[in-house]
């Protein structure tokens, strides 16, 4: 027969074989970091079409991915886009509810998306790759949420509203006015925060933003394909304001293209806790 001591070495391996599963929308600030092996992505159906939609997966499309972990792991934590974008999480949660499973599937809303998400899932891959048990990540990550923010420039308001984010009304009137508006994601959703005139004033708002953080964990730039704003000014200010900060651009990727606009420009930094 096994050896009893064997067999309670292998339940606790399992007690800790933790996975972390996000969607498509995140942004990473690297290709590879501590625990990537750990962190799988579930893809949004993201249709870039004339009336753009962003289709989360469906909540047998989630049961399955659960399934599928469950052989391998004892714990799934489910870290997705804000509920105020998209209702991706709901979905995810309503299917741990129905998932039969003998794994543990733990739903959190990140109030985030993008490189938020991104730089989110990171550190809580870094804490999976220490050895953290699964509430301890959870932790972790929840207290990091509130030190994440967010702003977006999107010039393209018509495009807000075509995804249901603006009336029609709102989104001709800001558009005819050629300014630039630029919003902050708090508690999850799109707030309006100033709008501008010019890319220069765009690129001062963004550095009064950085301005009020002293010593920030990272710092991410994400744009769209139609927007052309030299980035180098932004890189070079975190560069002389945060020497030890690390700093990453990236392109706006096809789920918060289709939520936001190709003209779009985001600048997300997080700070230590």
């Amino acid at each position: 027969m096994p050896d009893s001591a064997f067999i309670e070495s292998l339940s606790a391996d399992r007690m800790e074989n933790v996975c972390i599963l996000t969607d498509s929308s995140a942004i990473f600030s690297r290709a590879t970091f501590s625990g990537h092996d750990r962190v799988m992505v579930m893809p949004f159906d993201a249709q870039l079409t004339a009336s753009p939609k962003l289709v989360p997966p469906s909540v047998d499309d989630f049961i399955r991915e659960y399934t599928v972990l469950g052989r391998t792991y004892s714990h799934i934590l489910v870290v997705v886009m804000s509920t105020g974008l998209n209702l991706i999480a709901r979905v995810a949660a309503d299917a741990a509810i129905q998932f039969g499973g003998r794994t543990s599937v733990t739903v959190v809303d990140s109030l985030n998306a993008g490189a938020g998400l991104g730089l989110l899932i990171e550190l809580a891959a870094q804490a999976v790759a220490s050895g953290d048990s699964p509430q301890e990540v959870e932790r972790i990550m929840r207290a990091s949420i509130p030190h994440i923010y967010t702003l977006f420039c999107i010039p393209g308001l018509s495009h807000l509203a075509s995804v249901g984010y603006l009336s029609t009304a709102q989104a001709v009137v800001g558009d005819m006015l050629g300014l630039l508006p630029i919003f902050m994601l708090e508690e999850g959703h799109l707030s309006p925060l100033e709008k501008v005139r010019t890319q220069r004033h765009l690129i001062e708002s963004f550095q009064e933003f950085m301005d009020e953080f002293e010593s920030p964990r990272a710092i991410a730039l994400v744009k769209g394909a139609q927007n052309h704003m030299r980035t180098r000014p932004l890189r070079q200010y975190v560069s002389e304001l945060f020497h030890d900060t690390p700093f990453s651009e990236h392109a706006l990727n096809a789920p918060l293209t289709v939520l936001l606009g190709p003209q779009t420009i985001g600048l997300t930094v997080m700070e230590l806790e």
